[in-house]
Formats: C-alpha cells, sequence, structure tokens
C-alpha cells in the first residue's frame, strides 16, 4: 500500500486531521490530533519490520508515564493490571516498554484507532 493510500484509510477511520510524512524507507510518522493531558502529540510511528507493517509509540507512552510514576509502580498492583487489560483488549504488545500493534489484512485506519485509544487509556494511569 502506498503513504497516499495509507493516508486515505487513516482519515477515513479515524479522522480527517490525520497526516502522514515518510522518514526513510519503510518508516512514517503519523501525526494525529490526540493529545495528552499536558498538551503533546501522541507519538505514533508506522514501520515496516520484515514482512508486516505496525503501529509503535517507541516507548513514548511508557517515558511520560514516568515523569510523575516510578517505574516500579506500573510495573506491579493495579497500574500493572489495568494496563495489562488494555494492551490485552486492544491487542497491542509492549516490547519491552515500546507499544506495537501489527497492521492485520491492510486495516491501517483501524489499527490507528484503536492504537490511539489504547495509547490513551494506558496514559490515564497516571490519575
Amino acid at each position: 500500500m502506498n503513504q497516499a493510500t495509507i493516508k486515505k484509510n487513516f482519515r477515513d477511520k479515524v479522522c480527517s486531521k490525520i497526516d502522514i510524512t515518510s522518514e526513510g524507507k519503510g518508516r512514517y510518522r503519523v501525526f494525529t490530533p490526540f493529545l495528552f493531558e499536558d498538551g503533546d502529540h501522541l507519538s505514533v510511528v508506522l514501520k515496516q519490520e520484515k514482512s508486516k507493517w505496525v503501529l509503535s509509540d517507541e516507548g513514548n507512552t511508557y517515558m511520560r508515564l514516568t515523569y510523575d510514576i516510578d517505574e516500579k509502580d506500573l510495573q506491579k498492583g493495579r497500574r500493572q493490571k489495568i494496563i495489562n487489560n488494555i494492551l490485552s483488549v486492544f491487542t497491542v504488545e509492549d516490547r519491552d516498554g515500546e507499544l506495537l500493534m501489527s497492521i492485520e489484512d491492510d486495516r491501517y485506519g483501524d489499527a490507528l484507532y484503536s492504537f490511539t485509544q489504547a495509547l490513551l487509556k494506558i496514559s490515564d494511569v497516571s490519575y
């Protein structure tokens, strides 16, 4: 799928304010209107891993949480249970702090919608 088609799929499924920019071969920065509580945008990258495409936060979501919460507190107790539940519900993989979602059956827009929802819900554990 080419960049224009992916952008159209993102916009059709998520919102018209989505944009993507190439950052080299097999890598795109995805700009969304979705914000963390402090006003910063979600960090989302679409990248190719071997023969599949994935969305990644490149570790940004957990890093932001550790500004206010000790990392150990994210890995135990109620916060851990909430995060694990969100990862399971949205089929997001935690690979050593990097959150990833595989694109299945060329459903880029559906994946982006689910991925951004998961990132926003995970960021809510700071409350």
